[in-house]
C-alpha cells in the first residue's frame, strides 16, 4: 500500500499537463478550441528531434516520403468505407462548389491514391510511403485529455504495399523498428495487443470476408510467434478492414499507454483498384500494412514527459545547458571585469 501511494504521488508530479505547462512545451487556448494543441518553442524542438530520428530510421529502411493535403472529397471516404464506419469520429463536412469536403481523419486514402499512380510491378515492391501527416478526429469533449486525446494529431504514419510472400518480412521489420525505438527511449515493459475480428459482426462492424479475415489473422499471429514477441490476443477489436496490433507500453512509474499501431489492410486496396504487375504479367492486388511506430507527436510527447518526469535525454531536451548566477556572483563578476 505504501508503494502504491508513493506511485500515485509520483504520478501527480509527472502529469504531462502540469509539466507541459511548467516547461513551456505546449498549451491549449479557448479561442483555438478544445483538443487543438499549440506547441511552444520548446515543444517544437522536441517535435523536430523526433522527426529527425524517424526520418533517418525510415530512410535506412527504404521508405519514400510523401506529402498530402489536409482534406478530401466525400467520395474518397465513401470508397474506403470510413463513411459510415468512422463518421462519428470525423469533423462535419464543408460544402463548396456543390461538393462535400472532410478534414482527413487518417492519411491512408491519400497514400493509396499515390500508390495507384505509380504503375508498380512486382520488381518495385515492397513500396513504403511515409508521411508525418496532420489528421483531425472529432473526439467527444468528455474524452479529451491533455495530449493523450486530442482533435488534431501529427502522425508518424506510413503504408507498405507488398506481395503476400513479402508480408512476413515486412511485418516483422515494422515490429523490430518498434523494439529499436523502445531501446532508444528506455521503454522496458511492453506488449503487443493483437486485435482480431468477431465472426458475428461481419458485414456490420467488419468487412464481410471470413476467408480473408482468417488468412490475415493467421499471417499476423505466425509473425508474432516466430519473432517471440510478447503479445496478447483480443477478439472483436480489429480495424474494420483487417487485424491490427496496438502497442501497449508502460512508463517509468508503471502507467500504461497505447503508443502506436500496426495494421493489416486486405479490404481497401481492391476498392481503389490498387494493383501491381506480377512476374507472370497478370495484375494482382497488394497487401497494405498501416504502421505508426511513434504514434502521434501529441500522445508520444505526453508519454515522454511523464516517462522522463520532464528531464529529457540530452539530445531531446529543448534546453541542454543552463547557467544560473546568484546576485553575489554577478557583483563579483562586475568588479572583476569592470576595468575592461
Amino acid at each position: 500500500m505504501d508503494e502504491y501511494l508513493r506511485m500515485l504521488e509520483e504520478a501527480k508530479k509527472r502529469d504531462h499537463r502540469k509539466l507541459g505547462k511548467e516547461l513551456d512545451i505546449f498549451m491549449f487556448d479557448d479561442d483555438v478550441g478544445p483538443g487543438l494543441a499549440l506547441w511552444m518553442p520548446n515543444g517544437a524542438v522536441i517535435i523536430e528531434e523526433l522527426e529527425k530520428l524517424a526520418k533517418r530510421t525510415e530512410q535506412k529502411a527504404g521508405y519514400k516520403r510523401v506529402k498530402t493535403p489536409h482534406l478530401a472529397k466525400e467520395n474518397m471516404y465513401l470508397t474506403t468505407g470510413h463513411l459510415p464506419y468512422y463518421a462519428e469520429s470525423m469533423f462535419p463536412p464543408m460544402e463548396m462548389d456543390g461538393e462535400k469536403y472532410y478534414l482527413k481523419p487518417m492519411n491512408c486514402p491519400h497514400h493509396h491514391k499515390i500508390y495507384g499512380n505509380m504503375n508498380a510491378s512486382y520488381r518495385d515492391l515492397p513500396i513504403r510511403l511515409a508521411e508525418y501527416g496532420t489528421c483531425y478526429r472529432y473526439e467527444q469533449s468528455g474524452e479529451l485529455f491533455g495530449l493523450m486525446r486530442v482533435r488534431s494529431l501529427q502522425m508518424n504514419d506510413a503504408h507498405i504495399y507488398c506481395t503476400e510472400e513479402q508480408f512476413a518480412d515486412e511485418f516483422r521489420a515494422v515490429n523490430e523498428m518498434y523494439l529499436n525505438y523502445f531501446k532508444i527511449f528506455g521503454i522496458e515493459k511492453y506488449v503487443m495487443r493483437f486485435s482480431t475480428h468477431s465472426a458475428e459482426k461481419l458485414g456490420k462492424k467488419y468487412v464481410d470476408n471470413a476467408v480473408l479475415w482468417k488468412k490475415t489473422e493467421d499471417m499476423v499471429r505466425n509473425v508474432l510467434i516466430d519473432s517471440k514477441i510478447p503479445y496478447i490476443e483480443v477478439p472483436d477489436e480489429a480495424a474494420f478492414y483487417g487485424p491490427k496490433i496496438d502497442v501497449q507500453v508502460w512508463s517509468a512509474i508503471g502507467r500504461e499507454f497505447t503508443l502506436a499501431t500496426n495494421q493489416v489492410d486486405f479490404a481497401i486496396p481492391p476498392r481503389f483498384n490498387l494493383t501491381y504487375r506480377d512476374s507472370d504479367n497478370t495484375m494482382k492486388t497488394p497487401i497494405c500494412i498501416h504502421r505508426a511506430p511513434l504514434g502521434t507527436h501529441e500522445r508520444f510527447i505526453g508519454f515522454l514527459i511523464e516517462h522522463y518526469a520532464g528531464n529529457f535525454p540530452l539530445w531531446l531536451s529543448p534546453k541542454q545547458v543552463a547557467i544560473y548566477l546568484s546576485a553575489t556572483s554577478l557583483t563579483t563578476m562586475h568588479k572583476t571585469f569592470a576595468p575592461y
